[in-house]
């Protein structure tokens, strides 16, 4: 079975002030170390999705423009999957800095297993909040390209609501992997 790795690069970093692709994660940039993440995994290649393809010229990974103009990570997700046609598609958000081989190898385990059309990771804190991160997730091509291209076309942007209607299941990993990293702060407790 196909298998390709797919780094969502292509927001606006609004909030962060610079672009989050480029930010210094373990003495690389963050899409180095996406990319690397998924690299030993993905046999079939990993492609770096998003925006401003020039940004992205130094890199060794192909990079594939948002084929709906950059509308959310959901175009992001529909590009790749459109993209890999068939097979398995694993999806990383470049600002999920946390992320670990680990988490995907159980993440490759569950599609294994099962016939699920999406495994994505959750966590749950010490407090009981439960996080759901679809944007750390491998995606049956085969059951998931065409809902995910007609939901798009109909207006959805949430990638949480288009899970919710796929046969999904959820792999629990440590809390701190699924942070997210918006801002300066956020991020200056990463370094921290």
């Amino acid at each position: 079975m196909q298998r390709r790795g797919y780094v969502l690069a292509g927001g606006s970093s609004r909030r962060m002030g610079v672009d989050k692709a480029f930010l210094p994660v373990s003495s690389q940039s963050a899409v180095e170390r996406q990319c690397h993440l998924l690299q030993d995994m993905c046999s079939d290649g990993v492609f770096i999705v998003g925006r401003n393809k020039e940004l992205f010229a130094s890199y060794p990974w192909v990079h594939l423009e948002d084929q709906g103009g950059g509308q959310g990570p959901l175009d992001g997700i529909a590009t790749a999957l459109s993209h890999a046609q068939d097979g398995i598609a694993f999806i990383l958000a470049v600002d999920l800095f946390m992320a670990t081989k680990d988490d995907f190898d159980a993440l490759d385990l569950a599609m294994s297993q099962t016939e699920a059309d999406v495994a994505h990771a959750y966590s749950t804190s010490d407090t009981h909040i439960e996080v759901n991160q679809p944007l750390c997730s491998a995606w049956r091509v085969s059951s998931t390209l065409d809902i995910v291209n007609r939901s798009l076309a109909a207006g959805e942007r949430k990638v949480s609501q288009i899970v919710e209607t796929l046969q999904s299941i959820r792999v629990l990993v440590p809390f701190n992997h699924l942070a997210n990293f918006n801002s300066p702060e956020d991020f200056s407790r990463l370094k921290s």
